[in-house]
């Protein structure tokens, strides 16, 4: 779950971008942009990539969170 989070919640916000760009009027662009530019840093250029690194770190935290509460909880009864 702590590595699949992030990846559907990056994905969900640059489709729902792409999308909202599409109506005219509306301009998304600068948000996009944005978005894609800090998952390009991440991700050496690629923003796939970046996403893949944020869901690496964040299932790697909430692997050390479940560990962590696996012993305290253990020693506690």
């Amino acid at each position: 779950m702590s590595f699949l989070a992030p990846m559907v919640i990056c994905g969900l916000l640059l489709t729902l971008c792409a999308a909202v760009g599409i109506f005219p009027g509306v301009t998304v662009e600068l948000l996009t942009d944005a978005f894609s530019n800090i998952l390009k840093v991440f991700g050496n250029g690629r923003i796939w990539e970046g996403v893949l690194v944020i869901a690496i770190a964040c299932g790697f935290v909430g692997g050390m969170f479940e560990t962590f509460n696996f012993y305290y909880y253990q020693n506690m009864n």
